[in-house]
């Protein structure tokens, strides 16, 4: 059976830290698509005792909401709702919205005093979703669109991180605004998959934010290389990156059932997984490679290969969707995913 592959790709990533909610909330959506829901519920009560493999912050808000990463432990909030913890996911999103510290018109993803003013591409995966499925839907699409404006290159490429609290009249060159300039891998696989799983649930589909989506999908689509992207998705001499290529590719396949994008994507996602599967994938223990190990943090164009880990559970967990979606024909459009709406 396809599906205890996929278990077996959950499993290996729940044996890696989880030491972010992003991390835990790819791998806690990888359970629901892929039906694993003993382990999705499994995951959630040890969240809400603060138990397991799970990391406590020293500043609590709630069992779900922490300081300083408020925007990162949100991403819980979607998986709280898919698994039927509505009280739960209510009273995360409250305390969010009372914490919530916005710069540029977008949410800080960290209000540590190292990161004020940071705008990080990975935001727009980790709060948009949660706020449209529990029906915050115009705060939803503006943090994504204005993500967009905020991280996206000209051509449509997104970029990781934006100082946005300097202006660009009190900087030395504007280039110095950017933690990292460059269009990273996997900033672009946050932003295509934030708006895909926030899109699902949207009772309606904002043209703007649609053609910024096939703006940057289209631009993607031009520098994917033999099934994959790379670490700097448009510099040829950075190494390969399987989360990115997974992440990306899971946005197309789902961009694709959701009407968003035309055959071309769906082509891209299979050649992608295909890629993954063929050249960076141990089927003995579940283990994708070649992932990039952490986030860049300073402008270079290439970064050096021994920086790339395995079985991170970014990548762990879009393998898993992106394989449901995939070789198993789940479709999203048939699973039923809809917000729950306010009290």
């Amino acid at each position: 059976m396809p599906e205890l592959i996929v278990k077996k790709i959950l499993e290996r990533g729940l044996r890696e830290p989880i030491d972010t909610g992003g991390k835990h909330a790819a791998m806690l959506n990888g359970m629901y698509l892929s039906g694993w829901k003993d382990m999705l519920v499994e995951q959630l009560e040890n969240t809400l005792r603060g138990e397991g493999n799970i990391p406590r912050s020293a500043k609590p808000l709630g069992r779900i909401v922490a300081h300083p990463n408020i925007s990162d432990s949100m991403s819980r909030i979607r998986p709280l709702v898919l698994a039927g913890y509505l009280n739960e996911a209510r009273d995360a999103l409250e305390i969010y919205k009372r914490e919530r510290v916005e710069v540029a018109g977008a949410p800080l993803f960290s209000t540590a005093p190292s990161t004020q003013g940071w705008i990080f591409a990975d935001t727009a995966y980790m709060v948009p979703p949660s706020l449209a499925i529990m029906g915050e839907e115009k705060m939803a699409v503006n943090d994504l669109v204005r993500t967009f404006e905020l991280l996206s290159l000209p051509n449509g490429l997104i970029r990781h991180i934006l100082n946005a609290a300097v202006d660009v009249k009190d900087s030395y060159c504007k280039t110095d605004l950017w933690i990292d300039g460059t269009a990273w891998g996997r900033a672009n696989g946050w932003w295509v998959a934030g708006v895909v799983d926030s899109v699902e649930v949207l009772s309606e589909r904002p043209a703007g934010l649609c053609g910024m989506f096939t703006k940057n999908c289209e631009a993607l689509l031009e520098v994917q290389d033999g099934g994959f992207w790379r670490v700097t998705v448009d510099d040829p001499y950075s190494p390969i990156d399987t989360s990115a290529t997974v992440m990306i590719a899971y946005g197309y396949m789902k961009g694709y059932q959701l009407g968003l994008l035309d055959e071309r994507f769906e082509k891209a996602a299979f050649t992608a997984l295909e890629a993954v599967l063929s050249h960076h994938f141990d089927y003995r223990t579940g283990t994708m490679r070649h992932q990039q190990m952490g986030p860049l943090i300073v402008n270079v164009a290439s970064q050096n290969p021994r920086y790339l880990s395995e079985a991170n559970p970014y990548g762990q967990g879009f393998l898993a969707q992106l394989y449901m979606l995939c070789v198993c024909d789940v479709n999203v459009t048939t699973l039923g995913v809809k917000q729950i709406g306010k009290k």
